[in-house]
């Protein structure tokens, strides 16, 4: 490629740009996407439904959230922003589909373990509460944010 500054892109010096341009988006955009979504769906889950923060260490491919409700019991939060719906963009996992009570209760274990990258001391408390009333008893909420739209959309699976 010949460099452009000082001088006018040739079609060629366009195109690898474009490529350059669209990969980083597609690679990049998905992660910014759903950062931002679960900024706003934090948002939601304090200002509309009232829930408490809870001291919480997010990990990769764990919880997005965890709350408390009024009467004090935890609310894990899964947050989607996607065009479809929030429910159908939960994945399936080798421990069951994100939401599951599988799932819930696989990853409060590695949150418990201190061999774990999912291991704090805050997540050890909320994976020790998880196992101990167990993971069919706490409340999981998807909340969707449409991208464009940016309306929002809870889902309660239990």
């Amino acid at each position: 490629m010949s460099q452009c500054c000082g001088k006018i892109p040739t079609e060629e010096d366009a195109g690898y740009i474009a490529l350059v341009v669209l990969n980083t988006v597609q690679r990049y955009g998905n992660i910014w996407q759903g950062d931002l979504g679960e900024q706003m769906a934090t948002e939601h889950a304090v200002k509309e439904l009232n829930l408490g923060t809870e001291r919480f260490d997010k990990k990769i491919h764990g919880y997005d959230n965890v709350f408390r409700d009024g009467a004090g019991k935890l609310v894990i939060v899964e947050a989607k922003a996607t065009k479809s719906s929030g429910v159908a963009s939960l994945k399936d996992t080798v421990h069951g589909r994100e939401g599951s009570v599988e799932w819930v209760e696989y990853k409060a274990t590695l949150m418990c373990d201190p061999t774990s990258s999912f291991y704090s001391a805050a997540n050890a408390m909320i994976g020790e509460e998880i196992l101990r009333v167990g993971a069919a008893n706490v409340e999981f909420l998807v909340i969707h944010i449409d991208p464009e739209s940016q309306l929002v959309d809870v889902t309660q699976l239990r």
